[in-house]
């Protein structure tokens, strides 16, 4: 992995306004800044917390998504996107972001709290830079599967592809870390240089209980993401977002803007859109597949999922829109981890209640933003007899308890627009629960497999001897098989 060495803290501002281009385009000598100087963490913490937005809610996570139903490619790149013509070029900025963006960075602050004393902000700095590498890591792993990690930024010329599964072990471990630093009475709770949550150590604490949960689903020990998801985010106040620099009257400075709102409204409109999609249907009134029922109307979420429906909007109404804050790890998600791991661990009545708490924090309004103060918000409780065979989430007359599954795992595709989940969801239940999983379709006739990974950076196949070769997007990773 011969990277050069980047230092975030030079550069931050200009990753936060343009979140797509690779480190490789900066314009500054990388030179200036070696890894003998003495770097404050502070002046790190920053930059790898933007690198991780750029990880999670950017090119790669559109290519997913156009892979699930969720968005549609139309011209040029995009279209062959869709189109499954993926190469190994495309995870480059995605592969560099990870390891020169966090990983890089997270072994200088740990050097420098290894040859100066870990003070309580040095508690609440090297808890916080876990948790972002627990959820880049993890991410990272979950996309492309085998990856360098216990090798990786470390001197060796061609660190090892750890297996995948190991991987998760090792970001259990990780977080299990994070919590220690972050439950000790002496960590302070403020941090001006964090994005997120300004060093609130609870919500961080929640955040890092949330990615457990997150990662023992991905990996099917539903009962330890369960007991994980308990402590998970407790309100939508903890759910961890990037919220987009600007206001609405005068949007955001050019390329910090909602990553989606460019592909959708902004400068590269006419790249994909949501009109034909999956998704759309489920959200709309008259479609054989429509979430629609005597419990639920989602007129308001389908307006606020319509990415395209404005030029040039500045507000937050929609999930495109200019400063529209983009989920990364969510309250939406823990409830819904607890509702299908409540209902495969502990009982029907479990996920049913997780499931009904998921409706009630739609129903609030909390969850999105609405267009229209007038749009309806209906996500009334759901009891058994909705999931009884003949019931309006059973016609089909399936079990029931496979019912109520089925719509948690819809209800996740739905509520994780915009994230990788719905790509997660679909290859982790692929083999094993394919009845419940979300039956979108194929974008073209000439394949019958949806796509299991993406190809890893083609900079990492140039420079290590151990990068696997001959993988497709239709190998299955380890975690999946």
């Amino acid at each position: 992995m011969k990277f050069r060495i980047l230092i975030l803290a030079s550069c931050m501002i200009f990753l936060f306004l343009s979140c797509e281009k690779s480190f490789n385009d900066l314009n500054y000598n990388p030179n200036d800044i070696t890894t003998d100087e003495v770097i404050q963490p502070k002046l790190l913490i920053k930059g790898t917390m933007l690198a991780d937005v750029s990880i999670n809610v950017s090119h790669l996570q559109r290519i997913s998504g156009m892979w699930t139903g969720q968005y549609k490619g139309l011209i040029a790149l995009y279209l062959g996107l869709y189109n499954y013509d993926f190469s190994s070029e495309e995870s480059n900025s995605a592969w560099t972001y990870l390891y020169n963006g966090i990983l890089k960075q997270n072994r200088e602050i740990e050097k420098y709290y290894a040859n100066n004393t870990l003070d309580t902000e040095g508690q609440l700095i090297t808890g916080i830079s876990k948790v972002i590498e627990a959820h880049a890591v993890g991410t990272a792993t979950s996309i492309w599967g085998d990856i360098p990690y216990s090798e990786a930024v470390s001197g060796i010329e061609d660190p090892i592809f750890d297996n995948q599964l190991n991987v998760y072990l090792s970001l259990q471990t990780l977080l299990d870390e994070a919590i220690s630093l972050l439950s000790d009475s002496t960590t302070p709770s403020s941090l001006d240089e964090d994005i997120f949550f300004g060093g609130d150590k609870g919500k961080w604490l929640e955040v890092a209980y949330t990615l457990k949960a997150r990662y023992f689903l991905q990996t099917k020990d539903y009962s330890k993401a369960y007991d994980a998801a308990l402590n998970g985010i407790s309100s939508s106040d903890g759910t961890m977002r990037f919220v987009p620099l600007g206001d609405a009257a005068s949007g955001a400075p050019t390329g910090a803007e909602n990553l989606l709102f460019r592909f959708m409204v902004g400068t590269r409109k006419g790249y994909m859109d949501i009109d034909d999609t999956y998704c759309k249907d489920l959200l709309s009134s008259s479609t054989d597949n429509s979430r629609w029922n005597a419990k639920t109307d989602e007129s308001a979420r389908g307006k606020y999922l319509d990415a395209g429906y404005s030029s040039k909007s500045k507000k937050t109404n929609n999930i495109a829109g200019e400063i529209a804050p983009m989920n990364l790890v969510s309250y939406q998600e823990n409830l819904l981890i607890l509702a299908e791991t409540g209902t495969r661990t502990i009982s029907f009545d479990e996920g049913l209640n997780q499931l009904n708490l998921v409706r009630d924090f739609l129903a609030s309004g909390a969850a999105f933003d609405r267009r229209d103060d007038t749009d309806t918000l209906i996500y009334d409780a759901y009891d058994a007899t909705d999931f009884a065979s003949g019931g309006m989430e059973n016609m089909d007359g399936i079990d029931d308890e496979r019912a109520l599954l089925r719509e948690i795992i819809e209800e996740r595709y739905v509520s994780g627009f915009g994230t990788f989940i719905p790509w997660n969801d679909a290859r982790r239940l692929e083999k094993s629960d394919q009845d419940i999983s979300v039956p979108f379709p194929f974008n073209t006739s000439s394949i019958t497999k949806h796509p299991q990974r993406f190809i890893i950076s083609q900079q990492e196949i140039n420079s290590n001897s151990n990068a696997p070769t001959g993988l497709s997007i239709f190998d299955v990773t380890e975690a999946n098989r």
